[in-house]
C-alpha cells in the first residue's frame, strides 16, 4: 500500500517538475536557422545550434542552453557580407587593389584595400572593413581640379607641412595638435578641386590644479611633476592616490581614485586622516596614552588570563589601518580541542574544553602509552595541550628475550600481554633448582625475569 502511495504521488508531482525545467522555443535568427532537430519539449541542459546563411557571418555563440527555463547565452546574429558593384567602383575612380573593377561580396569583419584611377589621389586609408553589410569607400580626388589657397586653421593645433601660396588638386597638409591636446578626426586634409576636406578638431583636455589636489589630500600616482596645473589627455585616465596616512573619503576602504577625462569637468576627490579612537577591549586591557591614534601607530594588548588575542600575530599588538585596527583588538577565551586517542579513553569527555581544564587519557586492557603507563594526565594551556597530544595508546608486547644457556618454547619475535613462555636450560655445567621455568609478558616485561 505504501509503496503504492509513493507511486501516485510521483506522477502528482512529476508534471510539475517538468514544468520547472522547460524553456520556450528558441528564438529564430535573421538570415539563419536552428540546425539541430526540433523538439516538442526543451528540457533543462538541452541544447540548439545555429548556423548562418551562406555569405552571412555568425556572430556570438554556435551553441546555446536552457538553463533555468531560460535559453543562455542570448542567441547569435548573422552579419550581412558587403556588396560593391563595378558601378560604384567607376563612379568613385575607384579600383579594387590589383586593378580590378568588378562586382564584389566582402564577408562582416573581413577588409579590401582600394587604389584610385590613374591621376587621382586616394584619401586614407586605403584598406576599409566591412561591417555588417556596410562598408566607407574611401574618396579619390583628381588631380586636375582647381587649386586651393592656404589650408585653413585649426584652434590648439598647427600644420606641420611646408608652408605654400597655393596648393595643387589632390595635395594635402597634415596636422598636429598642441600639447595634452587629442585630435579628433584624420591629421590630413586635401584639396579637392579649390576646397579642402574636412580639418580635424583638437579636443580641449582635463585640468587639474595642483592647489586642489593639495588641498584634498590627493597626489597623481606614479608622480606626474608639475608646479601648477596636471592636464589629462581627452580620453584617457589618471589615478590619483590619498597621500600617506589618508584614505578617501567617500570610500574609507580605499586610498586610491580613477578619473576620465571625457570633456567633463572633473570632480576631485576628497581625502581625510585615517583616525582610530582607543579600542574597547573585553577581557583584555592596554596603556592607553593618547584619545586619538594615527595610521600605522601600534598597541600592545595584554589578555586576562585564561584568554588570547583572537588572530595573535605573535607580537600581541595591534595597528590602526585605513579599515580600522588590525588584526581585531579581541580576546578570546583559550580552548583546547577533544582530543582522539587510539585504544583509550578520555576523562572528562567534553566537545571543547577551556584554560586550565584537566583530562585524564586511559589506556584500555592490554595497552599502555610508550611511556610505559595506563594513565596519563594533560592540561589545557595557552599553547593547546600540555603535554602535547594526541597520545597513542598500545597494544603490550614483548620480544623474543636472549638467554645463555637455554632455549625457549615457543619461539616467536613477539609476544603479546599475558602471553607465557618455557624456558629449558641445559644440566651441564650448570646446576638449578628447576630445569625448567614458565615466564609471562606483563606491561613490565618479562615476570619472572628470563635466565638460567
Amino acid at each position: 500500500m505504501k509503496n503504492w502511495l509513493l507511486l501516485v504521488a510521483a506522477f502528482i508531482l512529476l508534471p510539475g517538475y517538468y514544468s520547472q525545467n522547460v524553456c520556450e522555443e528558441p528564438d529564430d535568427i535573421d538570415f539563419g536557422e536552428i540546425v539541430t532537430t526540433g523538439k516538442a519539449k526543451y528540457l533543462e541542459n538541452d541544447q540548439v545550434q545555429y548556423s548562418c546563411y551562406p555569405g552571412y557571418v555568425l556572430e556570438g555563440p554556435e551553441w546555446i542552453q536552457c538553463r533555468g527555463q531560460e535559453w543562455t547565452p542570448q542567441p547569435p546574429k548573422c552579419l550581412a557580407p558587403c556588396h560593391i558593384t563595378r558601378q560604384q567602383l567607376a563612379t568613385k575612380n575607384l579600383f579594387v587593389f590589383g586593378g580590378q573593377r568588378r562586382k564584389k561580396i566582402i564577408p562582416s569583419n573581413q577588409n579590401l584595400q582600394f587604389q584610385c584611377n590613374e591621376g587621382y589621389v586616394l584619401v586614407a586609408p586605403s584598406v576599409r572593413k566591412c561591417a555588417d553589410g556596410h562598408m566607407e569607400l574611401p574618396l579619390c580626388i583628381s588631380e586636375q581640379g582647381e587649386k586651393c589657397n592656404g589650408p585653413p586653421r585649426i584652434e590648439n593645433g598647427d600644420i606641420i607641412s611646408l608652408s605654400e601660396k597655393q596648393y595643387r588638386s589632390g595635395s594635402s597638409v597634415e596636422f598636429r595638435c598642441q600639447n595634452y591636446y587629442a585630435m579628433e578626426g584624420q591629421n590630413i586634409s586635401f584639396c579637392d578641386n579649390g576646397n579642402w576636406t574636412k580639418v580635424p578638431i583638437c579636443l580641449e583636455p582635463c585640468m587639474i590644479p595642483m592647489a586642489e589636489l593639495e588641498s584634498r589630500k590627493i597626489e597623481v600616482k606614479d608622480g606626474m611633476n608639475t608646479s601648477d596645473n596636471a592636464f589629462v589627455q581627452r580620453g584617457y585616465s589618471i589615478e590619483l592616490t590619498c597621500r600617506t596616512g589618508y584614505v578617501l573619503e567617500a570610500d574609507t576602504s580605499q586610498s586610491i581614485s580613477k578619473i576620465h577625462c571625457d570633456g567633463t569637468p572633473p570632480v576631485i576627490p576628497k581625502c581625510k586622516e585615517i583616525r582610530c579612537n582607543p579600542p574597547g577591549i573585553s577581557n583584555g586591557y592596554f596603556r592607553s596614552r593618547r584619545t586619538i591614534y594615527y595610521d600605522g601607530d601600534l598597541i600592545r594588548i595584554r589578555c586576562d588570563s585564561g584568554f588570547i588575542l583572537e588572530n595573535d600575530n605573535g607580537e600581541k599588538v595591534i595597528e590602526c589601518t585605513k579599515n580600522g585596527w588590525s588584526p581585531s583588538p579581541k580576546c578570546i577565551q583559550i580552548q583546547c580541542p577533544t582530543p582522539e586517542v587510539t585504544n583509550g579513553d578520555i576523562e572528562p569527555r567534553q566537545t571543547q574544553y577551556v584554560y586550565n581544564n584537566e583530562i585524564e587519557i586511559t589506556c584500555s586492557k592490554r595497552f599502555l602509552f610508550k611511556v610505559i603507563r595506563r594513565k596519563y594526565t594533560s592540561i589545557c594551556t595557552a599553547n593547546g595541550w600540555d603535554p602535547s597530544l594526541p597520545l597513542q595508546c598500545h597494544e603490550i608486547e614483548c620480544s623474543l628475550p636472549q638467554v645463555e644457556f637455554g632455549r625457549i618454547q615457543p619461539s616467536q619475535p613477539l609476544y603479546r600481554n599475558n602471553e607465557e613462555i618455557e624456558i629449558t636450560c641445559s644440566r651441564w655445567p650448570f646446576v638449578t633448582r628447576n630445569r625448567k621455568k614458565v615466564s609471562k609478558c606483563t606491561a613490565n616485561g618479562w615476570d619472572p625475569p628470563v635466565s638460567c
